[in-house]
């Protein structure tokens, strides 16, 4: 990897605003979706990645784990938990709310609807 310099590795430690990331991953998808890159992906997964990479880098590495989820299956990505999430990120940019009030909110949102109804199946067996 290249040596980056100090303005790269300040864009990349500063988060984007929610609309930019919104609109960013858009993008990302958008071009997944492409038949071309459909069909890269089915052929040569390798060369399908290093596209996306080298295109959307700013994304890669400023939010790897969200950029390989996308390209990985950007037909199915749950668009509107990212949605979610980036207006709890709005609210806090603009004081509506505070990081740990949206993260009790989404701490508790996903253990009712991922985990209360199997703790209550684990009690029954």
């Amino acid at each position: 990897m290249d040596k980056l310099d100090d303005n790269a590795i300040l864009h990349m430690s500063t988060l984007e605003d929610a609309d930019t990331i919104r609109k960013n991953i858009e993008e990302l998808i958008q071009f997944c979706v492409k038949r071309e890159n459909m069909l890269l992906k089915r052929d040569n997964i390798d060369d399908y990645k290093r596209k996306m990479m080298d295109k959307y880098s700013h994304i890669h590495q400023k939010y790897p784990t969200l950029f390989f989820i996308v390209i990985e299956n950007p037909t199915s990505f749950p668009i509107s938990r990212l949605e979610e999430m980036l207006s709890l990120k709005k609210q806090i940019e603009n004081n509506q709310t505070t990081n740990e009030q949206a993260s009790v909110h989404l701490g508790q949102k996903y253990y009712d609807e991922f985990v209360k109804d199997q703790i209550k199946h684990l009690g029954k067996k």
